[in-house]
């Protein structure tokens, strides 16, 4: 008993003590106490340029709150972040009036009940204006541009999806409605080819090409292996041009195949090495995770190349490679101030070269001389994908 009271009048003294130090500091003698006031205000960005960059941070350390920040490339100004769920992909609408997050979350964070979701929202404000659940699901892994693509139009958004069969979720984006689920046994990714059309790859090293209508209809159709998945596989990121008809695609060991869109259907027209017997030798590769890039204006492919042992395709690029795919050769090359896993090339008339690295860090580069303009530090804390609006 006396032990207890003697706690409560130890727990009494300090809770009196802790409370006349609290109002001393509150008000002190022959002063006025300040009041703040906290201001804020809103801001609505412009229409997006297509210098902005938006780099899609997956956050390692907290993966079910991933993070979509975007910086002026002109500036290295930070303008914005989108807040998004777990390993998301992000899709811009092709007018530049809204943004698509096809992403994942669960009812108690990081369990309960899963839900599948595109979210919407409007590009000035950065509000979340609407939803499309995916009653299929969606594939979660760690985002590739491929996991989720739009039509050439931006009418539909067609999301991979894997549990464990195959298939492609059709999105109605300007109905704001799921359409249903295309199959595709055993083939993975999106890469569109035309208005109403796209393909896959598959594990025996060929394409699967679908169309499709409005109503979600669709044909697929099979090809012959353009590549040994098992001994030089190719890279799921690759270069498409929708509107140019073209798409290219990069293998382990340097392997560069030029695909061509026709009506629906894809046909492999050159493959060529981008490294010679020397280059090869010295163990040039190409290496990271958005690795290439494509410009129809400048008609020049850009991709990240490394120094490295085989099966070093994860290995940051230490260089940018200019390939000219006409005249089947490289036609400059430049190092890079940091090692970068991914690259982006603006879509404008006068092209910007932003770059990524491991660590957050976004490089900014003049595509045609390779002269670094500058760094943007911070990006992420583990960022993978880079977007620009019209690319």
């Amino acid at each position: 008993m006396r032990s207890s009271l003697a706690v409560a009048v130890s727990i009494l003294a300090l809770a009196t003590g802790v409370g006349q130090a609290q109002q001393a500091t509150q008000a002190p003698p022959g002063q006025e106490r300040l009041d703040v006031t906290e201001e804020w205000s809103t801001v609505t960005l412009p229409e997006a340029s297509p210098h902005w960059i938006w780099v899609l941070d997956v956050a390692f350390d907290n993966l079910i709150a991933s993070r979509i920040n975007i910086f002026d490339g002109d500036s290295g100004k930070f303008l914005g972040v989108v807040h998004s769920g777990f390993v998301p992909n992000l899709l811009l609408s092709p007018d530049k009036r809204e943004i698509y997050v096809d992403e994942t979350y669960w009812s108690r964070g990081s369990q309960g009940d899963r839900v599948d979701v595109v979210s919407i929202y409007d590009a000035r404000t950065l509000l979340r204006t609407g939803e499309v659940i995916l009653p299929q699901g969606r594939a979660l892994i760690v985002p590739k541009l491929p996991t989720a693509q739009l039509s050439p139009d931006g009418r539909f958004l067609l999301s991979f999806n894997m549990n464990p069969a195959t298939s492609v979720s059709l999105v109605d984006i300007r109905e704001r409605r799921y359409v249903g689920e295309i199959e595709t046994p055993g083939c993975s990714f999106v890469y569109p080819t035309g208005p109403r059309s796209f393909s896959l790859l598959c594990p025996d090293g060929s394409f699967a090409d679908v169309t499709y209508d409005d109503s979600g209809r669709a044909q697929i159709a099979n090809n012959q292996p353009f590549f040994d998945a098992e001994s030089d596989p190719v890279f799921e990121h690759a270069a498409i041009d929708v509107a140019g008809g073209r798409g290219y695609f990069l293998s382990y060991e340097g392997m560069f195949y030029e695909v061509a869109f026709e009506n629906g259907r894809t046909r492999v027209t050159d493959r060529w090495s981008l490294t010679t017997a020397e280059e090869k030798e010295d163990g040039w590769r190409p290496g990271g995770w958005q690795l290439v890039s494509w410009h129809p204006g400048l008609r020049r492919a850009f991709v990240l190349m490394h120094r490295g042992p085989r099966w070093s395709h994860k290995q940051p690029g230490e260089e940018v490679w200019v390939v000219d795919p006409e005249a089947n050769a490289i036609v400059d090359r430049f190092a890079l101030e940091e090692p970068s896993i991914s690259l982006l090339v603006t879509p404008d008339a006068e092209p910007l070269l932003a770059t990524l690295t491991d660590t957050g860090v976004v490089g900014i580069y003049d595509p045609e001389s390779g002269e670094h303009l500058r760094s943007i530090d911070g990006t992420g804390v583990t960022p993978f994908l880079l977007h620009a609006a019209g690319g």
